[in-house]
């Protein structure tokens, strides 16, 4: 297997992950807060890699530059950006919500294509047109189930993507300047980030992550563990592999999937039957994704 097809796969395993969990990031951001649910899962994964590192990945040089631009991607993308998307669940819905995903490859290709001097490519850039037809026809249907968008769920879901692409490209940055580092290491600088940032809210908002744990139901309890460990540890540890080695606008643009995986989820969830557009958007994704494999 080709280091671009290893990066999609690892991405596209990444996304099925991130779009699971996104389920229960918005139920119990509901429930609960996006505030208490984002500094949940953010904690936990961090608990997690501190156990994970020693054992699985060890300790490399890092630069203090390539530290600080994965601590600032933590603060700005799983701490505040994650905070934006957490309140746009709530909002308006996990699948809704990842839609505005799909600008991203725009953004990110044309940033990689300065800051790192990656070509964008004739088959990627038609991929991409594939994909963000994917995305208008699934935003077209949301729009024809819903009647409506609401306007400060869709801020806070634009927010969200845009402190993400800022923390992709400081990653990828990251490791540009300390090429030893493993996707772990960086992963658990990006979660100290983000940990940091939220110790430093909780001196102005009340953070009882373990209180209010404590209060849910059992179910409760693994569903949001689950997902944490999913969601965050896991699904950011398969993309941080993919961004490392891949290319950016091609990771970037299988971010759409994200949707995707999130509707098909809710109708099993839910027992919706697929829309004809959703079947129509599934076939553009996969005519994108082939193209991004030549």
């Amino acid at each position: 297997m080709s280091v671009l097809h290893q990066s999609l796969l690892l991405a596209l395993l990444a996304n099925l992950c991130f779009s699971s969990a996104s389920l229960v990031f918005a139920t119990f951001s509901r429930r609960v807060s996006p505030y208490w649910m984002n500094g949940f899962k953010a904690a936990l994964a961090f608990c997690a890699l501190l156990i994970s590192v020693p054992f699985l990945s060890g300790f490399h040089e890092t630069q203090w530059s390539s530290f600080a631009a994965f601590f600032a991607s933590g603060l700005m993308g799983l701490n505040v950006g994650d905070l934006f998307l957490l309140s746009a669940f709530a909002r308006i819905g996990a699948a809704r919500t990842l839609i505005l995903f799909g600008f991203q490859p725009l953004a990110l290709g044309l940033a990689s294509l300065i800051v790192f001097a990656q070509p964008l490519g004739s088959m990627r850039l038609l991929a991409i047109v594939f994909l963000i037809g994917c995305l208008f026809l699934f935003s077209w249907e949301g729009k024809r189930r819903h009647g409506h968008w609401e306007l400060k769920g869709l801020l806070f879901a634009l927010c969200g993507v845009g402190m993400d692409t800022i923390g992709i490209l400081l990653t990828r940055w990251g490791f540009d300047q300390s090429p030893m580092v493993t996707p772990m290491e960086g992963h658990l600088y990006r979660c100290l980030g983000a940990v940091v940032g939220f110790a430093l809210m909780s001196r102005f908002w009340r953070l009882d992550l373990l209180g209010t744990f404590q209060r849910l139901e059992v179910r409760g309890r693994w569903l949001v563990v689950g997902a944490s460990l999913g969601g965050t540890y896991l699904s950011l540890l398969l993309y941080l592999w993919a961004l490392q080695i891949g290319h950016l606008a091609s990771l970037s643009a299988i971010a759409i999937t994200g949707p995707l995986f999130a509707a098909l989820l809710e109708s099993l969830v839910h027992r919706h039957k697929p829309s004809r557009q959703m079947w129509w958007a599934l076939l553009l994704f996969v005519c994108g994704f082939y193209l991004l494999l030549q």
